[in-house]
């Protein structure tokens, strides 16, 4: 480390700056820097710190009724009470259209199933991932949910299993599952969205303050 990037290093306590671009930076800056402002905004007062998150998790990409897999989610936040379930769109983003911001029907159905996983996941103790598909089909044709639970062994099955057990910890009993569609912009954005899809809320974060020209900042 040279002279200048050590006294860099130092005046910023430590931490190392990352500049980025784009909605996936935006929601990362997000959750570092305005955790605590978007909880509030839902109406939930728990400290950050006592918060866990997972950033990006995938339930593989394939789409279609024939497939298990569901994509990702932007974010999940593990509140105290609340399991926030989230997608992110920023002022870059073509899905703005008078004020509505609307998902697709694949990022709906993802939180629709995730649900389901969660609450089936609750519902019992289970000794192996072949139990819970034996559960769970009952529960999802109970949700008319039509697409085949991830397949024992998997690479989807892991990390619904690692993701589930986490969250089961967490938590003593089923929290309350919030949709929530995090919009990321500018001070100076004009058009700005007023309403989304049912059943999610929408929270609005100005970025400006943490930006160089196009690239957020995020101190890690």
């Amino acid at each position: 480390m040279s002279g200048e990037e050590n006294k860099n290093y130092r005046r910023t306590g430590g931490r190392m700056e990352i500049l980025a671009y784009g909605e996936d930076a935006l929601t990362l800056w997000a959750l570092k820097n305005r955790l605590e402002k978007i909880l509030k905004k839902l109406g939930d007062s728990i400290p950050v710190s006592q918060c866990k998150i997972f950033y990006r998790p995938s339930f593989g990409r394939k789409g279609g009724e024939n497939s298990s897999q569901f994509g990702e989610f932007d974010f999940i936040v593990l509140s105290k009470n609340r399991l926030y379930l989230g997608e992110s769109k920023w002022d870059g983003s073509s899905e703005l259209k008078k004020g509505h911001l609307e998902l697709r029907d694949e990022q709906k159905l993802r939180h629709t199933l995730f649900k389901c996983y969660v609450e089936c996941w609750f519902r019992d103790e289970y000794s192996n991932w072949d139990d819970f598909i034996e559960k769970a089909k009952v529960y999802f044709e109970k949700n008319n949910i039509q697409k085949p639970i991830a397949p024992i062994n998997s690479s989807l099955a892991l990390n619904l299993q690692t993701i589930l057990k986490i969250i089961r910890k967490h938590y003593r009993t089923l929290p309350e599952i919030r949709n929530v569609l995090l919009y990321l912009h500018k001070a100076s954005a004009s058009d700005l969205p007023k309403k989304v899809n049912e059943n999610f809320d929408l929270v609005l974060i100005d970025y400006s303050k943490d930006t160089l020209n196009n690239l957020v900042r995020i101190n890690i």
